[in-house]
């Protein structure tokens, strides 16, 4: 029996032997050309292997080869599609008698691979000569009866100094992977698996570091707590929660994002986005879930571009553009960020020598970046000069054009609603705007609108205007649409335009301080007007003050910043502000206002008033005794006629002439120093 057994454990390590030294004596040389042909035939390209061979089977199956490369398409650029140095690669033996597979190690040494699509679309990983696959057998799909795999682990697992390349001669774009370096360890399949490696991606050194808790779990179907970091120059995130394979993977947990640069991670991944400004600091921070090509985020902190937001967030990315739909309560939206001018308006009305509007170009295509659909409220909104404060919006922007409808809308200490549209989607952007507001604070609102700082009141406005261009110039050249407006208690400041009209009928003058220094009150100011080819029109213009009633009608070159207006300022009897009839009687000073607004042109429309005798004549009637007197004294500036003294009382001056009755000529005449 002691000899049977001596004669079995002979036979065993005589078979160990056989397996160990076998491999050994027979040259690898010899597998090199059956390779390659096997090879050939099936890819049609050919095998090189320059260096060694190497081939154990115990303890462990263990293979080894050096400088290999497999050649490329005829059409490509480089010769080899793929090559590395070295490849070794050992399995324990025994493990596997019980299911189990163990891997010792598994390492790449300088792995290159270069992947090209030419200008047909056709990939150089397409063999032109491959045999289709044989059909599988038919069979009930049970399992063949293989031994199942109850147990990996995983040894030296790496991939050193590897590059890969990616060119499409179709689309243009390419991508580079350099000094690709990457770690893997699992001890078990109950035990995390850990994963870190580096690569540098078009100039950039990327950091990944990975760590799943329960890889049995993920691996039948079920999920693992994963953490996981990456590290760039122009991008760093981390996650924190769960993931499952289900239909593609699916996870749930806590994201923190982190972009310095939306433009420049753009045209490092590849996509540059159009000139201009904006798409700059992003960062956000959130509960994440996502499967497939949607991803959601809830309770989420966003910042981007200097605004900050909250509130639950939604992207889906398998579209020709990256949709984002989301419920968001922002502190400012700042749009000129995203104007390629950046540009407000010139200061014109209140100073001299306007500037004119700006050339610079305006480039919206930046919102064809992505399609969005936001519920917002926003505490602020910034459009050129403009200010709006609290306010209520739906943000829709799809292909470029940008919609926001303004349920709520704060201006200037008023409110109102309105529709903002920018249009990004041509070659020319394109402005709709309209609006209809009240209470609003009329100084601040004309001066960032326009840079007119001479009228104070309270507005009721309702406009609709259009426009196009590439520069704030064009835009203004191509301004149309219509409105009206009403300003009521306020004030045209620095004008007296009593003052404005006796000096202006002494001899023609310009500029704003030919009113005066002191300010013209006024009870209500408006009118309706049209806006074509930036050129606004005006025929109702109506002031009523206390001791004025004006109208007028004429022309507001918007885009030379001149005007040509005639204006009526009727001096009245009556003293009724707001409420009072525009019609009443007076004396009429028609006054022409040409030239730049910033320092406009008036001269007397003199034959208008000759014309009018009548109504003078009937005004001077109408004001009686002291009283119409002091009323034109006032006006003339000079000291009120001295009273008749009360009775009882004895005066030494001379009794009165007898007053001549007035000529409108002469009235006319003092009136305006003359």
């Amino acid at each position: 029996m002691s000899r049977l057994f001596a004669i079995l454990v002979g036979l065993v390590l005589l078979l160990v032997a056989v397996a160990v030294v076998v491999p050994m004596l027979v040259p690898m040389e010899t597998y090199k050309a059956p390779i390659a042909a096997a090879v050939k035939e099936r890819t049609g390209r050919d095998l090189r292997i320059d260096g060694e061979i190497g081939l154990s089977l115990f303890p462990t199956i263990a293979v080894s080869i050096g400088d290999v490369g497999f050649s490329n398409a005829s059409w490509a650029k480089d010769a080899e599609m793929a090559s590395m140095k070295e490849m070794r690669a050992a399995l324990k033996l025994m493990p596997l008698f019980r299911g189990a597979i163990e891997v010792d190690s598994f390492v790449l040494v300088d792995p290159v691979i270069r992947l090209e699509v030419r200008r047909d679309g056709t990939p150089n990983w397409q063999f032109e000569t491959a045999r289709a696959a044989a059909p599988a057998a038919p069979g009930d799909g049970t399992s063949s009866g293989g031994m199942a795999v109850s147990e990996v682990s995983l040894g030296e697992i790496s991939i050193r100094n590897g590059s890969a390349r990616y060119v499409n001669a179709q689309t243009g774009a390419a991508h580079a992977a350099d000094e690709v370096n990457v770690t893997l360890t699992l001890p078990g399949l109950d035990q995390p698996f850990l994963a870190d490696g580096s690569l540098i991606w078009n100039g950039d050194t990327i950091n990944v570091d990975l760590k799943a808790d329960r890889p049995r779990a993920f691996t039948e179907g079920g999920e693992t707590p994963v953490a996981l970091t990456i590290s760039a120059p122009k991008l760093r995130a981390s996650y924190g929660g769960t993931l499952k394979a289900l239909d593609g993977l699916a996870f749930d947990g806590d994201v923190d994002l982190a972009v310095p640069s939306v433009r420049a991670l753009a045209a490092w991944a590849g996509n540059p986005m159009p000139d201009g400004e904006g798409f700059g600091p992003l960062a956000i921070k959130g509960r994440a879930s996502g499967k497939g090509e949607t991803f959601r985020f809830s309770n989420a902190e966003i910042g981007f571009d200097g605004m900050n937001a909250t509130g639950v967030m939604s992207v889906k990315t398998g579209g020709i553009r990256p949709y984002v739909n989301g419920d968001l309560s922002v502190d400012r939206i700042d749009v000129n960020t995203y104007l390629a001018d950046g540009g407000g308006a010139s200061s014109g009305g209140g100073g001299a020598g306007g500037s004119g509007w700006s050339t610079d170009p305006i480039d919206l295509s930046g919102l064809k970046a992505v399609d969005a659909d936001f519920a917002l409220w926003a505490g602020q909104i910034l459009f050129q000069e403009i200010k709006i404060g609290e306010s209520a919006l739906n943000l829709k922007l799809a292909g470029g054009v940008l919609t926001a409808t303004l349920g709520k809308l704060g201006l200037y200490d008023g409110d109102g609603s309105g529709a903002l549209t920018l249009n990004g989607a041509g070659a020319t952007p394109r402005i709709n705007a309209r609006f209809k507001v009240s209470g609003v604070t009329a100084e601040p609102l004309l001066t960032d609108a326009a840079g007119f700082n001479r009228l104070q009141g309270n507005t009721a406005l309702n406009f609709s205007v259009a426009t196009a261009g590439r520069s704030q110039r064009d835009m203004v050249a191509a301004l149309g649409g219509s409105g009206e407006v009403k300003f009521t208690n306020g004030k045209i400041k620095g004008i007296n335009l009593a003052q404005l009209a006796r000096t202006a009928l002494g001899a023609a003058t310009s500029g704003w301080q030919s009113g005066g220094t002191q300010d013209t009150d006024f009870s209500e100011l408006g009118g309706s007007f049209t806006i074509d080819k930036g050129v606004l029109t005006n025929s109702d213009l109506k002031m009523l003050s206390p001791l004025l009633r004006v109208t007028g009608a004429g022309k507001v070159n918007i885009l030379e910043k001149t005007l040509n207006y005639r204006v009526e300022p009727k001096i009245a009897a009556s003293l009724e502000g707001q409420g009072g009839q525009a019609d009443v009687k007076g004396i009429e000073v028609p006054l022409l206002i040409t030239g730049p607004w910033s320092a406009p042109r008036f001269a007397p429309d003199v034959a208008s008033m000759i014309q009018n005798r009548e109504n003078i004549e009937s005004t001077i009637k109408s004001i009686k005794e002291d009283k119409g007197k002091g009323l034109i004294d006032s006006l003339m500036g000079r000291q009120p006629a001295q009273q008749a003294p009360a009775e009882g009382e004895s005066s030494d001056a001379a009794p009165a002439e007898p007053e001549a009755k007035p000529r409108p000529e002469d009235a006319l005449r003092q009136l305006f120093g003359r």
